[in-house]
């Protein structure tokens, strides 16, 4: 509907009159915001074929890309448009996939002028160097493999980047240098059997291709090339004014471009080149400053006069909140002449003479709109992937036995049949032999960063008695937080109002848009303040993932009912960050906010503290000051804690008491694990913010070595040019003693950079004085150890230095890069290093990991774990950190979910009585006297069969395990015997969980089965006596929970199991033991 009003504007059809007519060149007047897109999408649309588009700014060129690919189609645009800093290596890649594209055909090509005269390889090049395969038909296995060879391709183990090839039987996965992901080609027999592009991470097939184009890299001299502009003579070119672009490019150039037809968008009044004319009389969408009043009188006007407006908004949950703010302003009618969009264009437009409006919501209120990022498919740092997997060497925790380490997987016979088991290793020599029945009581060792855990030996009873010592630490803090919570539902507090139309609109005007977290936390937070009970939720999550928000939200609620907030937070520094951050977000509304601490004058501060005793000020932001016997409120409805196990022990106490009656809400900017949000339901109010905001740019991030011959150069202008846009810069050093050395370098190659230092070893007084100072922006540069790691947010700075970056630790790194990037700005980190010879490969994979997870949040943080380690420690102190490293993350979370659960069954059971009781879970153990395992030759790695094995013995549903098994085959190749096996026994041993069989043994004979304990009073039981009892081809002979069944006809034990499995799966359409008293299924 949109495209196609917008399509029916008359110089539309003037353009199309143009476009069949003998006329090469026409000027486009009045093409205001993202009409100019809808103009190249009409071209390319009516001409079938190439269009070439020059814009002049690259960020202008990068909008009009992503506006194209919403009206005409995705992918559709070719982007040539380099980052000023793309290594060479990457651009040449560029060009080639540009080559490409245009021997491909029917693209639109967008560059901007600096790179018209970019010289790429003619299209006959591609022809002839390039490999083409097409399914079905015949192509030689050889010849293909020696292409690879002989072009360069680098044969790896697994592909992850471009040039590399690897061969598994009758597959062949390759990465060549033009495509957005890697090839996965299976040829049988010379013949081509399928082709699937696949992804570089997860390694699984994306999507069948009936024909691929393997293109190597082609640089260097022998290769025929030509300036970009040349190749697309032959096609229509569309140019954003030719007046201002002509500046940009060499003199007679101009001259030499010869296009089939040439389009000039008039950005200016200027005299006319050209002759023919055709004027668009678009206007751009007018600038609202957020104000929703401006916005919805603009709107009365616009459909007064008779104009068709569309409104676009970023998702439907703009769109619906847009739609209610409209509805309460203008009426239910004039909303309903409205046209909305789930999505948007960039920039919003009115055509006057056709009368049709385009809206943005994201102008109204001056919100970044997310581009729409094409993910780059390098990858040449550690994954997520191998930072999870297990390797040998790693140390490992089983839940029985305690932490060892990981020896691999050996094979051995039990019963005359061939299986595979897991080895570890523990102090003393010990070894231990785990089958994989029990391959989910071991987990990967994790504890914070750096920490190396200490073996236990086997035999002793020390690990059972560091279990227990965890348990009740647990218990304690856990009991003290129960109790509370019990003691606070008995209270009554204020009902706050339902949200109003203010309400609504300054939520609205959030330049971000809403995560799922933040706008679930909103609404937990909303709901809790507007009931009976005084409000005590903790919100967790990440710096920068808009905690904040949801604080500032909840404090307008609270003012608009003439009620009090106080924002309490442990440093002077943080008190005035969010006065700013407060006082921005409220400006437009009625709203008094102060700040209170040491820093503000005496006088001021007695006023203050008089003003609010009176009512007068709605939001006071302080330190402990706050706390102090002088400060009183007249009417305090909301208390803010940032930060509050950064308080000391008196402070704690006198919050105590305040929060017995007023609505709190906590803040902590250090994550904590879903297990442990689950595992305290019920016993605390959370709500955890692990997703971040879908509009953050990501942090350009790039490794630099000091040896480099253009290291001063990159810092120089990496500093000026964070300055030259008023931003401030951070120079991170991994020791106090090189402070001198940076400021000394500095001082020589900016003389007049402005700069101071902090450091842990300075006074607090002193480190705060220099920090309000950086803050205020008095200085352009800090030079500081990693004490910035934590609270510190200062959104001005969005360029960071991190020197010796390989000192630090991957969690460190991931913190310390998070201080910038906290605005709508582009932000940088640089890794600063040594020469890679003197580090090693293995440091510059982990930076390079740092350097390709560019967004916030990418999921290294949650790989690491290092942040939900510390998250436990701030939430129930120090002491908790110490027992995750004493028995590893994973056990933790697993004895406090134990720990919780026995409060509440025991100490607390009529407090939970309520609550739904979850039976305890149990794991089944199949043994089966065939092969059931993953043979060596099939996956050759230790560690991805130990994972595929966890994987499928852990597996909670059949769709995972088929889903396994198609991983498998898209891989790896044609599934073995003893894999099929496998695969059959995980599905045996998830039903019999799921029906309550606690131990299956198949052999020749018989299938004998043990039940749990106590399911004998159980309906399922009788079910499962019914199952057998009606079945002709099973006998079965009951003994206590024992059963022994025995199939007609079976004469081996694969044929015992497979109907066994059929048995199972009757069984477990009609009850699960984890519902209860089994539920019978219609």
């Amino acid at each position: 509907m949109l495209k196609e009003r917008i399509l029916n504007i008359d110089g539309f059809k003037k353009l199309d009159d143009f476009l069949f007519s003998d006329a090469e060149r026409v000027n486009l007047k009045n093409v205001a915001g993202s009409l100019f897109s809808f103009i190249v999408a009409f071209l390319f649309e009516k001409l079938r074929d190439n269009v070439f588009v020059v814009v002049q700014d690259e960020e202008f060129g990068r909008k009009i890309a992503d506006d194209i690919n919403f009206i005409a189609g995705e992918d559709v645009v070719f982007e040539f448009i380099p980052d000023e800093d793309m290594l060479v290596d990457d651009i040449d890649v560029m060009k080639l996939k540009l080559s490409f594209e245009i021997f491909r055909g029917r693209k639109i090509f967008l560059t901007t002028a600096k790179h018209i005269q970019e010289r790429i390889l003619v299209s006959k090049e591609i022809n002839s160097m390039s490999f083409r395969l097409r399914v079905g038909e015949k192509v030689d296995y050889d010849e293909f493999i020696s292409y690879l060879i002989s072009n360069g391709f680098e044969k790896k183990r697994y592909v992850e980047a471009r040039g590399d090839y690897s061969i598994r039987g009758s597959i062949i996965d390759v990465f060549g240098f033009t495509g957005e992901l890697p090839l996965r080609i299976e040829i049988f027999d010379n013949e081509v059997v399928s082709i699937r592009e696949f992804d570089v991470f997860t390694q699984r097939s994306i999507r069948l291709l009936s024909e691929a184009i393997v293109v190597p890299k082609l640089n260097g001299t022998g290769f025929e090339a030509v300036e970009m502009y040349k190749m697309f003579s032959d096609s229509v070119c569309v140019i954003e004014d030719i007046e201002l672009i002509s500046r940009e490019i060499d003199e007679g150039v101009f001259g030499e471009m010869k296009f089939k037809k040439f389009i000039n968008v008039v950005r200016f009044a200027t005299d006319e080149i050209y002759e023919d004319e055709i004027d668009f009389f678009a206007k751009r969408q007018p600038f609202f400053n957020s104000s929703m009043t401006l916005f919805s009188d603009e709107i009365y006007k616009l459909l007064k006069d008779g104009y068709e407006v569309f409104l676009l908004c970023e998702g439907e949950e703009q769109m619906s909140r847009m739609r209610e703010l409209l509805e309460e302003i203008l009426g239910f009618e004039n909303v309903m002449m409205l046209r909305f969009y789930p999505r948007s264009l960039n920039f919003g437009f009115i055509g006057m003479r056709d009368k049709v409006a385009v809206l943005t919501e994201h102008e109204v209120f001056n919100r970044v709109k997310p581009r729409n990022f094409l993910k780059s498919r390098k990858f040449r740092g550690i994954t997520l992937h191998e930072l999870n997997m297990l390797k040998p060497g790693d140390y490992v925790v089983h839940i029985d036995f305690g932490i060892g380490r990981f020896a691999g997987l050996q094979r051995i016979k039990i019963n005359g049949v061939e299986q595979e088991v897991v080895r570890l290793e523990y102090a003393d020599d010990g070894v231990l032999y785990v089958n994989l029945n029990y391959i989910n009581r071991i987990k990967k060792y994790r504890g914070e960063e750096g920490v190396v855990p200490k073996l236990n030996r086997l035999g002793s009873n020390e690990w059972e008695k560091l279990k227990e010592k965890t348990k009740d630490s647990i218990k304690k803090f856990a009991r003290d937080l129960i109790w509370l919570y019990a003691k606070r539902s008995y209270v009554k507090g204020f009902k706050f109002s339902p949200d109003n139309i203010l309400q609504k609109e300054m939520e609205a005007s959030f330049i971000y848009e809403d995560t799922p977290d933040q706008r679930k936390a909103t609404i937990e937070v909303k709901q809790d303040m507007e009931s009976d009970k005084p409000m005590d939720r903790l919100i967790c999550g990440d710096v920068g993932f808009g905690k904040t928000e949801v604080a500032i939200r909840a404090s307008f609620k609270a003012v608009l009912d003439k009620k009090q907030v106080a924002v309490l937070v442990p440093t002077t520094i943080l008190a005035h960050q969010h006065y700013k951050t407060f006082s921005e977000r409220l400006k437009n509304y009625p709203v008094r906010i102060e700040v209170l601490s040491r820093l503000v004058p005496k006088g001021k501060q007695l006023k203050i503290i008089d003003d609010l005793a009176k009512g007068e000020v709605d939001i006071i932001i302080g330190t402990h000051r706050l706390l102090s016997n002088d400060v009183k409120f007249k009417d305090l409805g909301l208390l803010i804690i940032d930060e509050e196990h950064r308080f000391g022990v008196e402070a704690k106490e006198k919050l105590r008491k305040i929060k017995v009656n007023v609505d709190t809400l906590t803040l902590s900017a250090t994550p904590i694990p879903r297990t442990l949000y689950f595992s305290l339901m019920g016993a605390r109010d959370m709500s955890i913010i692990n997703t971040p905001p879908p509009n953050r740019l990501p942090i350009i991030t790039k490794i630099i070595s000091i040896d480099s011959p253009k290291f001063k150069d990159i810092v120089k202008e990496a500093i000026y040019h964070e300055i030259s846009r008023g931003g401030q810069v951070y120079f991170v050093v991994d020791k106090i003693s090189e402070i001198e050395l940076i400021a000394k370098f500095l001082r020589e190659m900016i003389p007049d950079l402005r700069f101071d230092v902090v450091h842990g070893k300075m006074k607090p007084s002193a480190i705060e004085k220099v920090m309000l100072k950086f803050l205020d922006g008095k200085f352009d540069l800090l030079i500081s150890t990693k004490i910035i790691e934590a609270g510190i947010d200062i959104p001005n700075v969005n360029t960071i230095f991190i020197y010796n970056a390989h000192t630090f630790g991957l969690a460190e790194i991931y913190q310390l890069r998070g201080r910038v990037g906290r605005s709508n700005r582009q932000a940088y980190a640089y890794l600063l290093i040594p020469p890679v010879e003197v580090i090693g490969t293995n440091a510059i994979r982990r930076l390079l990991a740092i350097e390709e997870f560019t967004e916030l949040g990418s999921g290294l943080n949650l790989a690491l774990k290092d942040m939900e380690i510390r998250g436990i420690g701030n939430l129930f102190g120090k002491e908790q950190t110490g027992f995750i490293n004493s028995v590893g993350f994973d056990v933790y979370c697993r004895i406090l979910e134990e720990a919780v659960a026995e409060l509440k069954e025991q100490e607390f059971k009529d407090m939970f009585r309520d609550e739904k009781k979850m039976k305890k879970k149990f794991d089944a153990v199949v043994s089966v006297d065939i092969s059931a395992f993953i043979p060596e030759y099939y996956v050759d790695s230790d560690s991805e069969r130990f994972e595929f094995y966890q994987r499928l013995y852990e597996t909670k549903d059949f769709e995972t395990i088929d889903q396994i098994r198609d991983e498998l085959e898209d891989r790896f190749g044609k599934l073995p015997e003893e894999v099929e096996n496998l695969l059959c026994v995980s599905k045996i041993k998830f039903l019999a969980e799921k029906v309550g069989i606690q131990r299956v043994e198949i052999s020749r004979e018989a299938v004998r089965i043990v039940l749990i304990e106590g399911i004998l009073n159980e309906v399922s039981f009788k079910t499962l006596i019914d199952v057998l009892s009606k079945s002709a081809s099973v006998k079965f002979e009951k003994k206590g929970n024992e059963l022994s069944l025995k199939f007609k006809g079976s004469s081996s034990a694969k044929q015992n199991m497979l109907r066994f499995l059929d048995i199972l799966e009757e069984l477990s359409g009609n009850f699960s033991y984890y519902e209860g008293n089994f539920t019978t299924y219609p």
